[in-house]
């Protein structure tokens, strides 16, 4: 079992717009909790089709992660993270830690 906790406050990806004016974005966070529950993931996410619903390399999809990491020496920081399809995420060290 990770010695990592995860609380994801938001998950989501959307797709490639510079064709449109109109931008979906779908919203993936209890998908993403339960992926880093359940998987015991330790933190890693592949933003795949595990993540991302009509995976498509023509048409990648950019994927956004606010999320708490409580560190086995108690430490907790919230992280932002974002990428595009294909990659992957260590919410452990990956993006920008939040003040608030």
């Amino acid at each position: 079992m990770s010695k990592y906790k995860f609380k994801v406050h938001s998950a989501i990806y959307s797709c490639d717009a510079s064709s449109s004016t109109t931008v979906s974005g779908y919203d993936v966070t209890q998908k993403v909790q339960g992926l880093l529950r359940d998987n015991n993931k330790d933190g890693v996410l592949n933003i795949d089709s595990s993540i991302i619903e009509n995976s498509n390399a023509d048409s990648k999809k950019c994927f956004a992660i606010l999320a708490t990491v409580v560190y086995p020496d108690g430490k907790i920081l919230t992280r932002f993270c974002s990428c595009s399809e294909g990659s992957t995420i260590d919410l452990k060290m990956s993006g920008v830690v939040c003040s608030f």
